[in-house]
């Protein structure tokens, strides 16, 4: 009986830290541009070389632009990963599959590239 209620204390304890660790995670992920971008994986595609990032392709092809000083704001850069404009005839690869809060965050780290 005591064997069973030290694991079952023991389960309940990981468990406990798996979810905060998971919250804390979710809690960072959605006010840090940098961690959206890798989340959703621009990396495949986009440098963003101020902050040490290089595409992951290796295809010239598929790679996009390094993403520093990039001369659009925020809400035209939310509407581009939103598939809703254009930037030289063409819409965005991919559209943006995060939530409302996840985008505008990502879309102002992306804007304050230098």
């Amino acid at each position: 009986m005591k064997r069973t209620l030290t694991l079952a204390a023991g389960f309940v304890f990981v468990s406990l830290v798996v979810a905060v660790a998971a919250a804390q995670e979710e809690g960072a992920a959605a006010g840090d541009g940098k961690a959206i971008f890798e989340a959703q994986k621009c990396d495949m595609c986009h440098d963003v070389s101020s902050v040490g990032i290089t595409a992951k392709t290796k295809s010239e092809k598929m790679k996009g632009p390094n993403l520093v000083g990039i001369d659009k704001d925020a809400d035209w850069i939310m509407k581009y990963l939103l598939k809703e404009v254009e930037l030289d005839g063409k819409k965005h690869t991919k559209k943006f599959s995060g939530g409302e809060d996840e985008l505008k965050v990502l879309a102002e780290w992306i804007a304050a590239q230098k």
